[in-house]
């Protein structure tokens, strides 16, 4: 055979008929490049169809879009990402008149709609564990979007002492609150199976008529521990503070973290200036979690050096020119009776007025509200529950503390005092063996 006829032969088919030389090479590549134009496709319709039910669903409230379903609202459950659902009451709506600011005592404790407020639009951005470093950017967030007319910030006792920073523990860092990855959060939002996973969560909810655990105002409304479980809770929780060497204020407590000042001082004299009127909170505690029986014979005031700084510091900024209207300072943490409500003494019972020693309420929350803006108190003795604090009354202010504690160790709290003093002791005999 010829080399020319040999050449011939190989560029023909398997039946005779002639075949393209290369086309065998070029077969797999045409396999490879339609299977990935359809996984690509493929892709692209998933990208599209998370993006048309998240944005529809928007379960976080970060993705206001015009086709947005608000018959989702009720539904629409932040509790696995606080911050992000707290800033996304803030991006859904430009009409926020005013703004809670604060930890769990403010979300939990804070009602925005009140019937004193007569209809004024109400943002609750609190946040469980969220201190001072979150309450700055948070406030800040709501004020470079919202047309703020007050705003309440909540304190709570001993964070203006330590510096302990909960961004780290939180959400905080990977909602709009912060400045990091916005470029992936945001992406996230829209196509992100974990939003996608939200959204199918809210139409559940929504098929069930089953409520979300914050309002959509951003009050948390969830289940609160039951009547038989609150005496052991407290007893759980006394008992794992002292093993874990929590700080306590025993009146030794002095020094404050100068960063924290800082940046209130900051944050106060900005909202001052932007005109904004200010309610500084500085949060109840029950009456237990800071006694002690040796205080008697000398009754000191739990954390004096935090109430003379902020008393001093609204009082300075008041002064500054800018702004027409005064930060106002507000201490309910005090031994007014609603404070020292006694303990309960079985499982069976719990206590009125405190879900624990740290978190009241929410009618003490309306009572609070209601104090700080004038309004008629509807609790039985709640007429002089708090003290606004200035200059003027603040040597007095602390006084009365100091001889409401000693009447606190020596009359209706000394039950109770004892009852915890005993848990804390045998948890350090346990840990000591």
């Amino acid at each position: 055979m010829s080399r020319g006829a040999a050449c011939g032969a190989k560029a023909r088919g398997h039946f005779g008929f002639d075949t393209p030389e290369g086309a065998a090479e070029e077969a797999p590549v045409k396999r490879w490049r339609s299977y990935s134009l359809l996984t690509g496709a493929c892709v692209l319709l998933g990208l599209v169809v998370a993006f048309v039910i998240n944005t529809t669903v928007n379960p976080l409230r970060v993705t206001p879009c015009p086709w947005s379903l608000k018959s989702l609202e009720p539904y629409r459950d932040i509790s696995a990402q606080i911050r992000t659902g707290k800033a996304g009451l803030i991006r859904s709506h430009a009409d926020w008149q005013g703004a809670f600011v604060g930890s769990s005592r403010v979300a939990n404790g804070l009602d925005p709609t009140l019937p004193g407020w007569q209809g004024t639009r109400i943002a609750n951005l609190g946040c469980s564990a969220g201190f001072i470093y979150e309450s700055e950017g948070i406030c800040r967030y709501a004020m470079k979007r919202e047309k703020l007319d007050f705003v309440v910030l909540g304190i709570d006792p001993g964070d203006l002492s330590t510096s302990f920073d909960t961004r780290i523990e939180s959400d905080y860092y990977s909602s709009p609150f912060s400045d990091k990855d916005e470029i992936s959060r945001e992406l996230r939002y829209y196509f992100g199976i974990s939003t996608l996973e939200l959204s199918f969560e809210t139409i559940g909810r929504s098929m069930k008529k089953e409520l979300a655990q914050y309002t959509p105002q951003g009050l948390r409304k969830g289940k609160q521990k039951g009547a038989r479980t609150q005496l052991t809770f407290l007893r759980n929780n006394i008992a794992g503070d002292a093993e874990a060497g929590l700080p306590d204020d025993d009146g030794r407590l002095s020094d404050l973290n100068p960063a924290k000042r800082e940046l209130l001082r900051r944050l106060l004299e900005d909202l001052h200036r932007a005109d904004i009127r200010v309610l500084l909170l500085y949060h109840p505690r029950h009456a237990l979690m800071h006694a002690h029986s040796e205080d008697v014979s000398a009754p000191h005031v739990s954390f004096e050096k935090e109430r003379r700084a902020l008393c001093a510091m609204a009082d300075e900024i008041n002064r500054q020119p800018g702004g027409s209207r005064q930060i106002e300072f507000w201490d309910f943490n005090d031994y007014h009776p609603l404070n020292c409500e006694a303990l309960p003494q079985t499982d069976g019972e719990r206590m009125q007025r405190w879900h624990d020693l740290g978190h009241y309420a929410l009618e003490v929350g309306n009572l609070i509200q209601s104090r700080m803006m004038g309004w008629p108190c509807r609790l039985p003795g709640g007429e002089n529950y708090g003290t606004r604090v200035t200059a003027e009354n603040l040597e007095a202010h602390l006084e009365e503390i100091r001889m409401g504690y000693h009447r606190y160790l020596t009359q209706e709290g000394v039950r109770d005092v004892g009852w915890k003093e005993s848990l804390i002791r045998d948890a350090k005999n346990k840990n000591a063996r």
